[in-house]
């Protein structure tokens, strides 16, 4: 009977254990890697200040997750190169009365990401398309809206490009 207890009880370890087995405590970057430059993003959008709006998120979105530090130029191990290349508003909700006249917008900005090797130029980690979108509703004007909308959408971005870069490892 204590034999029986016994296969039983390792065979409850060995599956518990098996589920564990690919799960990481902390980070896999490696230590040299996790320092990181994100020079200003080239803008071929045409929103102004899209290139602005999205460093400025990444830069803060790094700062938050915390496993990768933010460094000059020359200091840092890797460079976090980006290219906004759309900006695009779309009507998803109209007003009751006028059918025509669109109350709330969905922006979605998408930019194409790399992770480089600071030291050599080559390229770690190919992000491809990356987007950020956000739904917002029609203030006074949509200029101004969409002007508010903007570091929303950068934000939403930026969470998925940091992920995406330590998640690479």
């Amino acid at each position: 009977m204590k034999v029986l207890q016994r296969l039983l009880l390792l065979g409850a370890v060995v599956l518990l254990a098996n589920g564990c087995a690919n799960y990481r405590l902390g980070t896999a970057v490696p230590q040299e890697l996790r320092t990181v430059a994100v020079p200003l993003f080239v803008n071929a959008s045409g929103q102004p200040k899209a290139e602005v709006w999205v460093t400025q998120a990444v830069l803060s979105e790094f700062r938050r997750e915390g496993t990768m530090k933010i460094a000059d130029r020359e200091d840092a191990a890797l460079r976090v190169v980006g290219r906004v290349t759309d900006c695009k508003l779309d009507p998803i909700r109209f007003d009751g009365d006028n059918p025509y006249l669109a109350v709330e917008y969905r922006m979605t900005l998408r930019a194409e990401v790399q992770v480089k090797e600071q030291a050599t130029g080559k390229v770690l980690v190919k992000l491809g398309t990356v987007e950020g979108s956000v739904i917002f509703r029609t203030q006074s004007d949509l200029a101004s809206t969409k002007r508010d909308a903007l570091p929303h959408a950068a934000a939403m971005m930026a969470k998925a490009i940091v992920r995406d870069t330590v998640n690479a490892w």
